[in-house]
Order: C-alpha cells, then sequence, then structure tokens
C-alpha cells in the first residue's frame, strides 16, 4: 500500500473529531481553546492502527464556516475521506460546502459516516440516510458505502474500521514529476530543536541531504531531520506526513500556506489561468472582476476572478477565468483548488489550474482561449508544442529547465516529447540545448530578412551591412545562439550572403542613378591631380572646386549638391576608391599609389627622409606629409629611424 492519508468533512458538531478519537484512541483536537469549546478550530491529526500493524495518519478538520480556510489545507492532500452526517441533524450548510471542497480539491474515494446513531431511531435514521444519498448523487460518493456508528457506545466502529482498510486497499498514490513539493500546514517551534514544519509530502521525496526551498519567500532551507509519527526517518516520500526540523528560518519567517519544494521547480506568479466550475447550490452567477479567496493546498490568497469567456459564470457553469492575485503563489499545471467569497467566505466554485504562468489577458481574446481549451488535459506532446508555441517574448526561448517548470511533466517523459517534436521540425535545439517552436524561428527569419531589406533601401549605396545591425531591431532580443543559427541558416539557403562581419541580401546590388554615377567620374579626377590631392569628407567639396574639379550637368556651385556628393564619397570609401590613410584624412586609391611609388623612388635617391624633406617633395602640409609617411611605415615600406624613414629591406 502506498502511503495514504485519511481526512474528515462535515458540519461542524457533527462528531468528526468523537470520531476520530473512537478510531485511533486519541483525540486530535490540540488546542486548549479547542477543547474547551468543544468545536475544531485548527488542523488535528491521530493515525490509525492497521490490521496489519501499520498505521495511517488521519486529519480532522474544522466544520465551522469560519474555518473553511482551515478545512481546504486539511483536504489538500487527502486520499479517502470520511464524510461525516450527524444522525440526528442530517444534512446542514457546510455539509454541502464540505462537499463541494473534497470534490473541488480532487478527492474521488470516500465513505459516508453517519454519527451519533444512538441518539435516533431506525426510522429517522433511515430517513437521514436518504438525505445523504440524495445530496451525493453524481458524486464520487454516490456509490461509497454508508456506515453507521455511535463514537460513545462504539457501535459500528470496527465496521468503520474494516470499511476503511477495504478501501485504502483499492487506493494507490498517482505518479507524479518527481520534484519534491510540501504544503506547509503547521509551523512550530520545539525546545532544542527550534522552527519545525509539518505537511504532507504531494510529490517527490525528500532525504536528508536534499536541497529545498522555502516558497513563495524562496528561501534556501537545510533540513535537521525529519519524522513521521514520531519516528525519525532519512527520507520522506509522497503521500507520507512527515515533521521536518529546518534550520536557517525562525517559525515567524513561515506560515501555512507557504510550501517545500525542489529548488528552481517552480516560483512564484502573480496570476494564473484556470478553468472554473461554479458551484451548482449558488443562488447568483460569478460576476467579472469579483473579488474572491483562493484556496490550494494549505494556502489562502485574495485576488480578483477575470472571466475569459463571457460576462458572467451561472451556477454549475464551467468557463475559463484568469485569477489576478494580490500576492504570489506556486503552483502546478492541473493542481486543484476552490475559491470562496471575499466577505460571505462561502464556497463559490472550484476547478484546476490550466496556466500557471500566462500574461495579463484580454478577455474574449480567441487565440488565448483556443490555448486554453488546447492544454486543458492535453497528451505531452501536445502540451509541449502548445506551451513552446504560446510563449511570449524571451520567454520563448527556453531550456529543458524552463519547460519543466511551464509543463510540469516527468522528466524522461518530457524529454521523449521533445525529441520526438524536434524530429518532426516543430522545435528547434541551439547550441546551448535551449528550444523554440519552429513558427517562432521561422517568424524571426522572415523579420530578419525584412529588417535587411528595409536597410537596403535606406542605404542604398551601401554594398553590405554589419551582421549585427538588423538584431537591433528585431521584435524580441534573440541571444546570440538563436541570432547566429538564423544568420547560418539563412546563408545556407542562399537568402543573405555573409562575408566576415558583413550582410547582406543575396539578391541585393547597388544601383546608382546617372547623377551618382557623374559623381564617381568627377572623384576620378582627385586620383590625378598635383599635388596630390588630402582631405577629409567635411572639406571635399572644397578641395574639388580648389581643384576646379566639376560634375557633368551638375551646377558649378558645388555646395548646392552637397548631399549626393557626400553619400557619394561615403560610397566610394566603402568601394576602396576613396583610403582613409590616418584619422579623417582621405586620398584616391591611385593617387595614395602613386605617392607610394614617389616615396620608394626617391628613398633609392637619398636613402633617408624626413617629413619636412617629404613635406616640400610632394607640395602637400607637413600634417599630411608626417601622416603618409607613418600610413607606409606601418605597411612596411619603410622603417622609422630617429625621426627618418628609409625603405625597409626586402
Amino acid at each position: 500500500m502506498s502511503h495514504l492519508t485519511i481526512g474528515t468533512a462535515g458540519h461542524v458538531d457533527h462528531g468528526k473529531s468523537a470520531l476520530v478519537e473512537a478510531l485511533t484512541g486519541v483525540h486530535p483536537d490540540r488546542l486548549k481553546e479547542e477543547r474547551d469549546r468543544g468545536m475544531t478550530i485548527d488542523l488535528g491529526f491521530a493515525f490509525l492502527p492497521l490490521s496489519d500493524g501499520r498505521e495511517i495518519p488521519i486529519v480532522d478538520v474544522p466544520g465551522h464556516e469560519r474555518f473553511l480556510k482551515t478545512m481546504v489545507a486539511g483536504v489538500s492532500g487527502i486520499h479517502l475521506v470520511l464524510f461525516v452526517v450527524a444522525a440526528d441533524e442530517g444534512v446542514m450548510p457546510q455539509t454541502i460546502e464540505h462537499l463541494g471542497t473534497v470534490r473541488y480539491m480532487g478527492v474521488d474515494a470516500g465513505i459516508v459516516v453517519l454519527t451519533k446513531c444512538d441518539l435516533v431511531d431506525e426510522e429517522w435514521l433511515m430517513l437521514v440516510e436518504e438525505d445523504v444519498k440524495s445530496l451525493v448523487a453524481g458524486s464520487f460518493l454516490e456509490d461509497a458505502p454508508v456506515v453507521r456508528v455511535s463514537s460513545i457506545t462504539g457501535d459500528g466502529i470496527d465496521a468503520l474500521k474494516e470499511t476503511i482498510e477495504a478501501g485504502l486497499a483499492g487506493l494507490s498514490v498517482e505518479g507524479d514529476a518527481g520534484y519534491f513539493r510540501m504544503p506547509i500546514d503547521r509551523v512550530f517551534s520545539m525546545k532544542g530543536f527550534g522552527t519545525v514544519i509539518a505537511g504532507t509530502v504531494l510529490s517527490g521525496s525528500l532525504g536528508d541531504d536534499t536541497d529545498t526551498e522555502l516558497l513563495p519567500a524562496r528561501t534556501p532551507l537545510r533540513i535537521r531531520g525529519m519524522q513521521t509519527h514520531n519516528d525519525s526517518v532519512d527520507r520522506a516520500v509522497k503521500g507520507q506526513r512527515v515533521a521536518l526540523n529546518v534550520s536557517n528560518v525562525k517559525t515567524t519567517d513561515i506560515q501555512r500556506g507557504d510550501e517545500l519544494c525542489t529548488p528552481g521547480y517552480l516560483v512564484p506568479t502573480p496570476m494564473t489561468d484556470a478553468r472554473l466550475q461554479c458551484l451548482a447550490a449558488l443562488d447568483e452567477p460569478l460576476k467579472n472582476r469579483q473579488r474572491v479567496r483562493l484556496h490550494k493546498g494549505t494556502s489562502e490568497t485574495i485576488g480578483r476572478l477575470i472571466l475569459l469567456d463571457r460576462d458572467e459564470l451561472e451556477p454549475g457553469e464551467t468557463g475559463f477565468v484568469q485569477l489576478r492575485l494580490e500576492s504570489p503563489i506556486v503552483a502546478e499545471r492541473n493542481e486543484r483548488f476552490i475559491i470562496r467569497g471575499f466577505s460571505s467566505m462561502r464556497l463559490l466554485g472550484g476547478g484546476r489550474f490550466v496556466e500557471v504562468y500566462p500574461q495579463k489577458n484580454r478577455r474574449f481574446r480567441q487565440s488565448v482561449l483556443d490555448y486554453l481549451e488546447a492544454v486543458t488535459d492535453a497528451e505531452p506532446d501536445v502540451l509541449i508544442e502548445r506551451v513552446m508555441r504560446h510563449a511570449f517574448g524571451e520567454q520563448r526561448l527556453k531550456s529543458m529547465q524552463d519547460l519543466v517548470r511551464s509543463t510540469n511533466l516527468k522528466g524522461d517523459i518530457l524529454e521523449q516529447g521533445v525529441v520526438r517534436l524536434e524530429e518532426k521540425g516543430e522545435l528547434v535545439r541551439f547550441a546551448d540545448r535551449r528550444l523554440l517552436h519552429r513558427h517562432w524561428y521561422l517568424g524571426l527569419k522572415d523579420e530578419l530578412i525584412n529588417l535587411l531589406d528595409k536597410m537596403h533601401r535606406v542605404q542604398r549605396l551601401k554594398d553590405a551591412l554589419p551582421k549585427d545591425a538588423p538584431r537591433q531591431q528585431l521584435s524580441w532580443a534573440a541571444p546570440d545562439t538563436v541570432y547566429d543559427a538564423l544568420l547560418k541558416d539563412l546563408d545556407e539557403e542562399a537568402r543573405v550572403v555573409l562575408s566576415g562581419r558583413s550582410i547582406r541580401l543575396s539578391d541585393h546590388t547597388v544601383k546608382l542613378t546617372g547623377q551618382e554615377e557623374r559623381v564617381l567620374v568627377a572623384f576620378e579626377q582627385l586620383g590625378d591631380a598635383e599635388p596630390p590631392a588630402v582631405f577629409s569628407m567635411n572639406d571635399l567639396m572644397q578641395v574639388m572646386e580648389d581643384r576646379s574639379i566639376t560634375v557633368q550637368d551638375l551646377p558649378v556651385d558645388l555646395k548646392a549638391n552637397a548631399d549626393i556628393i557626400r553619400s557619394m564619397a561615403g560610397y566610394a570609401l566603402e568601394q576602396e576608391t576613396f583610403v582613409e590613410f590616418a584619422e579623417r584624412q582621405i586620398m584616391h586609391r591611385r593617387a595614395l599609389e602613386s605617392v607610394r611609388n614617389n616615396l620608394v623612388a626617391y628613398l633609392k635617391d637619398h636613402g633617408t627622409v624626413r617629413a619636412s624633406e617629404f613635406r616640400s617633395h610632394l607640395g602637400v602640409s607637413r600634417a599630411h606629409a608626417t601622416a603618409l609617411l607613418d600610413y607606409y611605415c606601418d605597411l612596411g615600406v619603410t622603417n622609422r629611424e630617429s625621426g627618418t624613414h628609409r625603405l625597409a629591406e626586402g
């Protein structure tokens, strides 16, 4: 038998605690106030001995409507419910609410227990039993055994124990993703030990050496020791009730509703999307933006109910909602919850989380509704594919750990699904092992091509662009691994041409107008000018005027055509017709080669040359002569020696 937990449910003062005491010999009410008032306020715990010598925990929950929050905390993690109805009162308001609660929280096995049977006659007992059967019709308790007991006289207790054992024998704990989770339902301090927390392990297992963190605070915790039913153990597993002695945290820093979890498996979220059923017994529908209390696990959180697919959710109807919360929670996909009224505290409905990390969705958005419908009860491959495609912004790129958190699938099942989707081409895996849906990858490709086309049109005189230029304008920041893969694939597909640090569309060519062609022809005159023309981009037009260089069919006043001349000067630099041999000092390539030949010839005749001598020889300024000598020295044409230059050997 797996580790299972029994829980009670039922109206206040219907004898739940007395029933637990009759079954176990231990009264579960541990607070003085509870004993004084005869009413359970907090969760109580006892252990039921089984015929094979083992013991199973029973969680006793309060029945009063004011403590429904505590009741929900107790229901979380139970596998079989003892649904208690007092024979002298029959079905009462909290009887109905507790039935709805255990149904919504996913309990699917139980026993109907009629208590206080010693107080009524057989005829009345039969009427109560019929009322109870009518109440549970259509629920998981419809075919459940009904056991009559008296906790005072002990009548029926042995029969109930046998029925419990038979019910437990047919139950097993379902599999999980393997990651440890334990909602906390008790926090206290024990002298000599310090902080102790208790709960039922919801999934995975925990050992003495297992890393864990407290959520939603995200505080790392160290386990000093663990016990189950006062026995020390070195490992706690799913379904087992356990008390943990933890260090590094005070009792005031932990509260019921917090969780212990495998680090990184879950992160706090301020909103969730869910499929919600409105309680059929309600007198009025749920309304959009209604303030509610959300209960899941052992936590209670206040938030707003956003109806995504309708204006009102009528009693008994089911619809998609977004819960926008006032404080963050942690949850898994498909985890169950209930909601209560903010002021009335009455049960309003319950359901399951469908998306734990959503955007702030707009109402009636069909793409959102289609996604929520698709992932509800989806097979693993469908779930993975839809989660990857529905992701937004930078969250579209996911590691396997991200996918574990987004899908809550077991590791091996997730890996197998990802491999199948990769083979089908639905997912793309990059060098850093992260994944992207094909839809978004193809979209990035097309977006990059469109950006290049736009940039080519804006910068039409550039043969190529810096390869990172379009990256800054992509709709979301693609990291290096994605961007490099995009460029590589586009290059292999012959849609772009990569050359070093430059990129261009494969069909892009620079097409010059007639005017532009004539400006280039005019620039050629600078290649033969005497003395050599040295200029910057700012004084190019002045140099052309000084050298009486004109452009055919353009006005003599070159300043009137400054824009076209400057743009063509930039083009000439890119084409290496012009060469910037020093900072902001430019010459025509042919003129620069002529000066080189002139320098070599001079040095062959004279052996060395100084800047002042070279200035006079060329007829240029000293600054230009110095820059030219340094340029040729850097090229290895000359060697510099104490202010002079001579030809380099070889």
